[in-house]
């Protein structure tokens, strides 16, 4: 081959380096902000020459997600489902039976209940034997100034003419039966004061029959009245509901008595 004379063969290097860049086509994107991502499309230069379109290969889209299920469609537990048993008032409590399975609950539920039950108790138990004592020392005091009281009337009739004077007065039985009656007023007076004190405490705690509803409550001989009956149903006197509540009392007594 003559030198001078161009060389018409293509540089072998350079055609390769040509062809690798056909190898990976490059996919061209289209966006336009505002709009929504369009399908890719990837160009293949090696087939700009032939008469075939460019085809159009859609970006995958991921799966869409699942939509969230109504909760009222889905299956509940008995337990959720369940309405929760409602606990007895003790303010409508008017039966001894009711009563007995109220007071068990309570005391079961609050650890608190057997320590003040007790307390109650030793507390009503010293007041009484202190009024007990009390009472006793009155008589007995009674009695003493009644036996001075003779002595001295003797000892001044022994003496005759010898010591003159007046002997004290006896005191009589009506005027001990009148002291005695006021000390029974103001042991009275105590009782009731100790009664509504622990009937206020009885009734925080949840004890049937110290805080009764005041409309399940009529006076003695009305138990059987229409009139009361249609407005309060069920009902219970005054005398029977005393009597409940010293029968819970004792209830209490047996179970906490140290």
């Amino acid at each position: 081959m003559d030198g001078s004379q161009p060389s018409s063969i293509p540089d072998l290097q350079a055609i390769l380096a040509t062809l690798s860049q056909f190898t990976n086509p490059t996919p061209v994107v289209t966006s336009t902000p505002g709009f929504e991502p369009q399908p890719t499309i990837y160009y293949d230069a090696s087939l700009a020459n032939q008469a075939v379109p460019p085809v159009l290969v859609p970006k995958p889209q991921p799966p869409p997600a699942p939509k969230p299920q109504d909760p009222r469609l889905r299956p509940q537990s008995r337990a959720a489902t369940a309405s929760p048993k409602p606990m007895i008032d003790p303010a409508t409590i008017i039966t001894w039976p009711e009563g007995l399975r109220c007071i068990t609950k309570v005391a079961a539920q609050n650890a608190q209940f057997a320590i003040s039950v007790r307390r109650m108790i030793e507390d009503q138990k010293k007041h009484e034997m202190r009024w007990y004592a009390d009472r006793q020392a009155l008589k007995q005091s009674q009695a003493t100034r009644s036996s001075a009281s003779a002595q001295a009337q003797s000892i001044l009739q022994s003496l005759g003419s010898i010591v003159g004077g007046v002997p004290p007065s006896e005191q009589t039985q009506l005027e001990k039966e009148a002291e005695l009656a006021e000390f029974d007023r103001k042991i009275y007076a105590a009782q009731v004061s100790m009664e509504a004190a622990m009937t206020g405490e009885l009734k925080g705690l949840g004890v049937p029959f110290f805080g009764t509803r005041s409309e399940k409550v009529v006076p003695d001989g009305e138990q059987d009245a229409s009139a009361v009956r249609s407005n309060t149903g069920s009902t219970i006197t005054e005398t029977e509901l005393l009597a409940l509540r010293r029968k819970i009392i004792g209830h209490l007594e047996d179970l906490y008595r140290d």
